[in-house]
């Protein structure tokens, strides 16, 4: 049976709101455009207009997943990243928007660069958000050579995608590999969202979070078993002057220092996120006097 668009925007944010989803009716209106294909404004000015039966169990099915704690970018299959959108999947970690500032780090530290030549390693590329990103950025002031590893098949499946969707397949290569396994260049920066959540802490986050594949959050015992295989080996990954640009978690900075420093790198930089949490660590092998940046 067809029914009114206010109607059915009624059901859907009661539904939200008792299963104590935030702002039912914004993330009703989210389900509607993208099932509807309407923008905001439309859904609000045609809300007499009838739905056909069949949208309407559409509607009413990913109001239900929603409902369950299904983030809506599992249920569509995308989510916003650096104001593109890009696949996902229960098998990627979802591009979240503290990463973007890892973006914004990077772009500063290559406006300082002097070489027309750029080489950039993106570890445990999940969607392929970070290493787009950086090649639409930075494409048009350097000779980029990028590439991308994860030890997930299924990642880089989705990864793939992105690559196609932005006809950047030719551009960035994908390896399959576990952390520097498969290596075999050197890079001027290497970038990485490594897992960062200690192992007990999995069980206790947000339900939406648990969408999310458990090997792009687990990071060990205490969180940091990403950076201890980042710090051991990537001196050999790196060109002189090379950078580590690295995301972090709550309250790791100094656990995270001591590693690098442990392994000759020096930490020239920390950028917090909005909430005014240290998120983003650059490193730099050894000791040197010119310093791009200091912190």
């Amino acid at each position: 049976m067809n029914i009114e668009i206010q109607k059915l925007l009624k059901t859907s944010s009661t539904h939200l709101q008792v299963n104590g989803v935030p702002r039912p009716k914004h993330e009703s209106i989210l389900i509607f455009k993208e099932i509807l294909k309407k923008e905001y404004l439309e859904i609000m000015l045609d809300s007499n207009q009838r739905i056909s039966s069949k949208k309407v169990k559409t509607i009413l099915n990913k109001t239900f997943q929603r409902a369950k704690g299904k983030p809506l970018s599992k249920i569509f299959g995308k989510k916003e990243f650096f104001s593109n959108h890009f696949f996902t999947s229960i098998k990627t970690l979802d591009p979240r928007p503290e990463t973007e500032h890892l973006i914004d780090v990077v772009i500063n530290i290559c406006k300082k660069l002097n070489s027309n030549d750029l080489d950039i390693l993106d570890l445990g590329t999940g969607t392929g958000c970070i290493i787009i990103t950086l090649f639409q950025e930075l494409t048009k002031k350097f000779n980029l050579h990028a590439e991308a590893v994860d030890i997930s098949k299924d990642a880089l499946k989705v990864a793939r995608r992105n690559l196609d969707k932005f006809n950047l397949k030719n551009k960035i290569k994908l390896t399959l590999s576990n952390w520097f396994e498969n290596i075999n260049s050197k890079f001027d920066i290497i970038v990485s969202n490594p897992p960062y959540i200690q192992r007990k802490d999995i069980s206790s986050l947000d339900k939406g979070v648990l969408y999310d594949p458990v090997i792009s959050l687990d990071g060990g015992v205490k969180g940091l078993l990403g950076y201890q295989n980042i710090a051991e080996k990537a001196a050999s990954f790196l060109k002189p002057n090379g950078y580590i640009v690295c995301e972090i978690g709550k309250n790791q900075l100094k656990s995270i220092d001591k590693i690098f420093i442990e392994n000759k790198f020096e930490r020239i930089l920390k950028e917090k996120d909005l909430q005014g949490i240290d998120r983003i660590v650059v490193y730099k092998y050894k000791q040197t006097k010119n310093t791009l940046y200091m912190s």
